[in-house]
């Protein structure tokens, strides 16, 4: 009997019993003297297994309202990123709209540098004249 018990045990503990090996497991540890630490395993499983669903209802109720704060905390949190993503994407806006000012600057100077260029041609006739008086020459040999 006891040799059975100890085979019993030995499959138990490897995890390879059926209910009806732990059933009798069970009951050749009420009829065998000895093995006292497998009996108090054995009699904690039927305790554990004897509780009622209303005893775990009260820690149920003190873990409620930390799960309320977690909800909280998880909706501030998603909030944080959104607004953190809006925020970010406003500034690259700005930032896009800048620069594109910045360049309608540089085309208009360009613009104008161009004409500013082409106007410089005018002055470039006038060039072999050194003094104004040469200018007022040339205009009074004309008439």
């Amino acid at each position: 009997m006891e040799n059975r018990l100890s085979s019993l045990l030995e499959k138990y503990w490897e995890g390879e019993t059926t209910l009806e090996e732990e059933r009798e497991i069970k009951n050749l540890l009420q009829n065998e003297e000895g093995f006292e630490e497998e009996k108090k395993f054995f009699l904690g499983i039927d305790i554990v297994s004897a509780i009622q669903p209303n005893e775990f209802e009260l820690k149920n109720k003190i873990r409620k309202p930390t799960f309320h704060w977690l909800k909280i905390a998880a909706l501030f949190i998603i909030f944080l990123a959104v607004g953190s993503a809006i925020y970010r994407y406003q500034v690259k806006k700005a930032e896009r709209e800048a620069f594109e000012q910045v360049m309608q600057a540089f085309n208009l100077i360009q613009t104008n540098m161009q004409k500013g260029t082409e106007s410089l041609g005018a002055m470039e006739e006038m060039r072999h004249l050194n003094t104004t008086q040469e200018i007022f020459n040339i205009k009074e040999e004309r008439q």
